[in-house]
């Protein structure tokens, strides 16, 4: 299959131009009509405007470089070049993260990944230059967002042809060793290629999902909660009134400021109560739910990886449940990157009930997906 970028880079190019240019127009306009220190601002616009210019000019040259990737069962090849597969070790979407990761409406997709080939140790890919990161020498091939024919092709063209060698999670963590035909792998946390399920839970399919649950009683802190806030709100109602308070009056001029916490917390604890943290593991995925995100099920023929470590980039030694998603799926959740891989933070194990079982079950369902630190 092969990939192309001068369509959208010439597009870009032309748009950035366009705007450019208008903007600039009237911007000397806006400094011709103007007088005195009311042109700065026009000033400031044709600067802007200047630079989205020379944007599109620089990306209307990169246009008409010559540029072709393909991926094919030979392996990787550039226009100056290529790579067979016997000398790639490894290849790897790499995420960059975003600007704002979390908003009000939820979290954010990354931006769309660059294209990272790994050689063995004596290959080399003409006209590229090779960087070095983790200890691993790797070529930056293609930026995805640029390709003509998309992400998804891309991320097709890799699974077909690149196989185990194509990398969906951190190169640090090693494969369990899981009971039953387990599917070799490269060098790579790549992709499976087995069942949805691991061999063992195939091999046991009455065994039954097993769910965990919040540790605290979300219902017992609703009610203390509401009686905070009924509480506050009975002794501030005199204050408005002019009855005399409940209790001494110091006691009493903070009445408000109990009302107001208490109902606060009345309402995160509503939503905990409603929509209580839970987490499911069985034999054809597992699923998650929290205060703040509905129910997501997931099934292990999107996971590569799951494993029980600490939170990526945290300095708290608490243990988290990680899942690395199959390349091409992703979920409704949050999420963080791991040396350019999506991983998600499903949940917190000591805020659930029996959260020690966690490890187990999951390392007994995933199956060979179950990943360790090396």
């Amino acid at each position: 299959m092969e990939f192309t970028r001068s369509g959208r880079l010439r597009a870009s190019g032309r748009r950035r131009t366009g705007w450019g240019l208008a903007a600039e127009a009237g911007a000397v306009v806006w400094a011709v009509l103007a007088n005195g220190r009311d042109r700065d601002p026009a000033y400031f616009l044709m600067a802007l405007a200047a630079l989205g210019v020379l944007t599109g000019i620089r990306e209307l040259r990169r246009a008409a470089r010559p540029f072709s990737l393909r991926v094919d069962e030979q392996g990787i090849t550039l226009v100056d070049g290529g790579l067979g597969w016997g000398q790639i070790e490894g290849v790897a979407l790499h995420y960059r993260a975003a600007v704002n990761v979390d908003s009000d409406d939820g979290p954010t997709a990354p931006p769309p990944p660059r294209l990272h080939v790994f050689p063995t140790e004596d290959a080399e890919l003409p006209g590229l230059r090779a960087s070095v990161t983790g200890g691993r020498r790797f070529y930056d091939v293609a930026d995805a967002a640029e390709l003509d024919q998309g992400l998804d092709q891309l991320i097709e063209a890799l699974t077909r042809y690149a196989g185990p060698r194509l990398e969906a999670a951190p190169h640090g963590l090693r494969r369990a060793v899981a009971p039953g035909p387990v599917t070799l792998q490269g060098p790579g946390f790549g992709p499976l290629t087995d069942a949805a399920a691991s061999p063992r839970a195939a091999e046991n399919p009455a065994v039954a999902t097993r769910t965990f649950t919040a540790r605290r009683h979300t219902g017992a802190r609703l009610l203390l909660a509401l009686a905070l806030a009924v509480a506050g709100t009975a002794a501030t109602v005199p204050l408005f009134t002019g009855h005399l308070p409940w209790g001494p009056e110091p006691a009493a001029a903070l009445a408000p400021l109990g009302a107001m916490l208490g109902w606060c917390l009345s309402v995160l604890s509503y939503r905990s109560w409603v929509r209580p943290l839970r987490l499911r593991i069985g034999p054809d995925g597992l699923a998650v739910q929290s205060a703040d995100v509905p129910e997501v099920a997931i099934g292990w023929d999107q996971v590569v990886a799951v494993a029980v470590a600490r939170r990526p980039g945290a300095t708290e030694k608490h243990l988290w449940l990680l899942l690395w998603p199959v390349p091409g799926h992703g979920f409704d959740l949050p999420h963080e990157l791991t040396d350019g891989h999506r991983a998600y933070p499903l949940v917190e194990l000591r805020r659930l009930r029996d959260g020690d079982e966690v490890e187990r079950t999951a390392r007994y369902f995933a199956g060979s997906r179950y990943a360790e630190p090396a």
